[in-house]
């Protein structure tokens, strides 16, 4: 049975060559996903994170270290729940048992005691 192939872990050098190949030669997104093997979607996503943050080529001085770059492409976008106390796990089993009853109608139950809470996904 053959081996899966392992998926490419992309770098902070690959984000900088992502941004520099689309803004300084005018790429497109299967050109780069082509010359740095990379899925199209992940070039995608990239461009996209990096348009929603405000950043272009040539980088600004701040972005020089991985760890700023990193951050401010991948920092949390929206707001966290503020209510993150969890439904009681074995009522909800103990409850999915009795007949008609769904898992969609307790999560139901639990986001109208907590509006801010988790949500269904």
């Amino acid at each position: 049975m053959p081996r899966r192939k392992q998926a490419k872990r992309t770098t902070v050098k690959d984000l900088r060559s992502i941004l520099r190949l689309t803004y300084e030669q005018d790429l497109s997104v299967r050109e780069i996903s082509e010359r740095l093997q990379i899925s199209k979607s992940s070039v995608a996503t990239y461009l996209l994170r990096a348009r929603e943050a405000g950043l272009s080529w040539p980088l600004p001085p701040i972005y020089e270290s991985e760890a700023a770059l990193q951050r401010a492409l991948f920092r949390r976008v929206g707001r966290p729940p503020q209510d993150l106390s969890e439904p009681e796990w074995p009522r909800v089993a103990q409850e999915l048992k009795r007949k008609g009853v769904t898992l969609t109608l307790l999560w139901q139950e639990y986001r109208t005691a907590h509006p801010d809470g988790y949500g269904y996904t």
